[in-house]
This record gives structure tokens, C-alpha cells and sequence, in this order.
């Protein structure tokens, strides 16, 4: 009998630049294996703008040390005057998280990217 392999979600980050602002997109698992990835990716130059977005609607899965990332984002943006804020489907398993840790209150939070960008 042969045993099911299951493969973990692929993580991808990506930051897709707009007048003004930057989407950063990112998918699948964000946990202590793949978070430096996304804290990198929102450090990059290119993920400098007045108005950030991330985009977390395509991801599965979030731990504590992708909150972390989120809280640092969070941080520096305030440090520095720009908007940052964090897209997430109302249903899914990131906004269960950011409900149960009590993040929701202090994230801004918003079911579309559009939403943020001007």
C-alpha cells in the first residue's frame, strides 16, 4: 500500500508597485521557515512607498512568527509616516488568527487592496 504525499504550499512573495503605493502579495504558508522571506520582501526598496499593502488573501496559514512580521511592519511605518495595511479574505484562516490574538485591533485591516490605494 502506498502511503499519500502531501506537498506544503508553496510560498511566493511579490511586490507589484503602484502610483504612490506598493502592493506586497503573498501565498501559501508564512511561518518560522518562510517569515524572513516575507519581513526581506517588505524591506526591499521597491516595497518603499507612502501607502503599503499587503495582501495575505492567497495565504493558507499564518504563526506566531508571521505575526511578528506584521507587528514589525506595522511599527516601522508608523516610524516613518507611511500607511500600512493588511488585506485578508473576512472567512479565512488569517483572520481567525488576527481575531484570536487580538491584532485586529490594532492592524488595519481590509478585505481589498483597493481599498488603501489612492
Amino acid at each position: 500500500m502506498l502511503a499519500a504525499v502531501t506537498l506544503d504550499p508553496v510560498f511566493e512573495v511579490h511586490c507589484e508597485p503602484r502610483e504612490g503605493a506598493v502592493v506586497v502579495i503573498a501565498s501559501g504558508e508564512i511561518d518560522l521557515a518562510t517569515s524572513p522571506e516575507l519581513r526581506a520582501e517588505l524591506l526591499k526598496p521597491e516595497a518603499e512607498a507612502p501607502n503599503i499593502v499587503l495582501d495575505l488573501r492567497q495565504v493558507t496559514f499564518i504563526d506566531s512568527s508571521g505575526l511578528g512580521v506584521l507587528v514589525g511592519q506595522q511599527k516601522r511605518s508608523q516610524e516613518d509616516g507611511r500607511s500600512f495595511a493588511i488585506a485578508v479574505d473576512e472567512a479565512s484562516a488569517v483572520q481567525r488568527i488576527l481575531d484570536l490574538s487580538g491584532l485586529i485591533k490594532i492592524l488595519d485591516v481590509v478585505s481589498d487592496p483597493a481599498e488603501r490605494l489612492g
